[in-house]
């Protein structure tokens, strides 16, 4: 918004400099200091804007169509997520991806009534959340991944007392070691996840019954978070 403000200031004061320089016919002197005034008035208009609240009005503004916007792209994946979980029957997942749900929820009610329209939201809080949010939504997704391989594994797997040969029974091992694998790898997720929420949940009851912004900023809550958030983008 502020360019469109300041792109229009300078074409009318280049529109007012030319009507100047023909009304004083060419006099170069008048014409250089109006011009000096003309460009010096058109700068003055994003200090304005800025510092008499526009600029932040269009901040939270953007903020909101954001966090809307991202708030329903993540219910949408999560509702995705549990019907592929609950067909896969991993009941843990799709009670983590309903856990979710709510927080994810709960988390867009408290921005939209404590932090749109404040000067001194905590963005770093909003920020690790989120990200922090879309790796339990990822690690829910590896969980699908790994639940379709382990039901391919299984699949696969034949009756021991059909096995004749011992390169029969090398490959049900190969394949029983494989599951095991996998199934490891599938609590871990769950244990990543359920720290996750852990960590999301306790900062969300901190940022709804704190009385000063500037005082979360310095909370040990937080700063778990961050860290939880940096992990989350460098994986």
């Amino acid at each position: 918004m502020i360019k469109q403000f300041a792109l229009c200031a300078l074409i009318i004061s280049l529109c007012l400099i030319a009507a100047f320089y023909g009304w004083f016919q060419g006099d170069l002197l008048l014409t250089g200091l109006y011009t000096v005034l003309s460009l010096g008035a058109a700068l003055t208009v994003p200090l304005i804007y800025r510092f008499a609240g526009f600029s932040l009005a269009d901040d939270m503004e953007w903020l909101q169509a954001r966090e809307a916007q991202e708030h329903g792209e993540l219910i949408a994946r999560l509702g995705q997520l549990k019907t592929e979980l609950a067909g896969l029957d991993l009941a843990e997942g799709e009670r983590q991806a309903h856990t979710l749900t709510g927080i994810i929820d709960d988390y867009h009610a408290v921005v939209e009534t404590r932090f749109f329209g404040k000067k001194n939201s905590p963005l770093t809080y909003l920020g690790a959340a989120r990200s922090v949010q879309k790796q339990a939504i990822q690690n829910l997704a590896d969980m699908v991944t790994i639940g379709h391989s382990m039901s391919t594994i299984a699949h696969n797997k034949r009756d021991p007392a059909l096995i004749s040969t011992s390169a029969q029974q090398e490959r049900m091992d190969k394949h029983t070691g494989l599951y095991a694998e996998q199934a490891q790898r599938l609590d871990e997720l769950r244990d990543e996840n359920n720290n996750l929420f852990d960590a999301l949940t306790d900062t969300a009851v901190e940022v709804a019954n704190i009385q000063s912004f500037s005082q979360f900023d310095r909370t040990d809550t937080l700063a778990r978070l961050v860290a939880l958030a940096q992990v989350a983008k460098g994986s």
